[in-house]
This record gives structure tokens, C-alpha cells and sequence, in this order.
């Protein structure tokens, strides 16, 4: 399903976009990101990627989740394989893993290719986890963490949530780490 999702849309685009990526090929793959020195690719100049925000889509209160749950378009959740990211709730087994799977793509990363992860904290139970941070500390042992952007939602309304118990505000940013693969990591 998403995999057809992805080729409809990079479809919409190559028409959308016409002469300027004629040269360009794409290839959707479906597969376990834990396994991609599995799949026979050649190197990368550049990979831009969002994870999953642990397992926030099981966050049975969350607003968004509210909307997903009434909207027969959107999934509540991906699938019930435990191999998911999304499904696991233990946040140190999560970032484990996470981090895992962005140091095993470094054989398919040319030297001084960028690696761009948009990723923003979580919020949960009343507590932040500081996943983009961890991600940027972890990941800088391998890569070299050469810049961060901030991706402003500034489309999105103030949302106070725990009113009269522990109160936050909702997430109007995510942050693009952008790592890059070097010959000294």
C-alpha cells in the first residue's frame, strides 16, 4: 500500500517537475531498513529520511490520533510486526535500534555523502524524550553532524494539553540533522 502510495506520488512529480529530472531514476523498495545492505544497492550521494516518532500512533489520547481514527483514509497504526519500529514502546530499545539502522547504511553512503534526518522530540506521559538530541549524539560517533535546520510549523495552532495536571504545549518543529559521511568517523 505504501509502496504504491510512493510510486504515485514520484509519478505526480516527474510530470509535475518534466525536463529538469529526466536523468534522474527512482526505485521504491519495500523492505526492513534494518536490512538494506540486503537489497543490492549501489552508493548514495545523499539520503533524506524521517523515522518513525517511536510509538506515538498508539498514543490513544494524541489529537492527530483522534482525526486517524475517524478518517478512513489515514492508518492508526502500520502493522502489528514487532520488527516495527512503531511498535516498540521501550524508548532505549527504540533509540537502539534507530540508531542501528542509520550506522549500518553507512557502507551504502559514498564518502562525504549527507545523511538528513527530519526528526523532533517527543512528548509522552508527561515527559519529553529527547529523541532528534540522541539521534545527533549517537549518530555523531559515526557521521559528522554538520548542521541542523529548523523546520517551523508555523501553520499549526497552540494546543494546551494536561490542563490543570502537568501542561505542554503541542510540537511546532521538527529539526533536520544533516550528518555527513567522512573518510575520519
Amino acid at each position: 500500500k505504501y509502496a504504491e502510495i510512493a510510486r504515485q506520488i514520484i509519478a505526480e512529480e516527474r510530470t509535475a517537475l518534466g525536463a529538469s529530472v529526466e536523468g534522474l531514476t527512482s526505485n521504491v523498495i519495500t523492505g526492513d531498513a534494518s536490512h538494506a545492505l540486503d537489497f543490492g544497492l549501489s552508493t548514495f550521494d545523499f539520503v533524506l529520511t524521517s523515522p518513525p516518532y517511536w510509538d506515538m500512533l498508539h498514543a490513544r489520547g494524541a489529537q492527530t490520533q483522534k482525526k486517524r481514527r475517524t478518517a478512513s483514509e489515514l492508518d492508526v497504526f502500520y502493522s502489528d510486526d514487532p520488527n516495527d519500529l512503531g511498535n516498540v514502546h521501550d524508548y532505549e530499545e527504540f533509540l537502539a535500534r534507530l540508531v542501528a539502522i542509520y550506522q549500518g547504511l553507512k557502507p551504502l553512503l559514498r564518502e562525504k555523502a549527507y545523511l538528513t534526518i527530519i526528526v523532533k522530540n517527543i512528548k509522552k506521559g508527561g515527559k519529553i524524550y529527547p529523541l532528534a538530541w540522541d539521534l545527533a549524539h549517537e549518530l555523531g560517533k559515526v557521521y559528522t553532524l554538520k548542521d541542523e535546520k529548523i523546520w517551523a510549523q508555523n501553520n499549526q495552532r497552540l494546543a494546551p494539553y494536561g490542563m490543570n495536571s502537568a501542561w505542554v504545549s503541542n510540537t511546532f518543529h521538527h529539526y533536520c540533522l544533516q550528518f555527513r559521511n567522512e573518510a575520519d568517523k
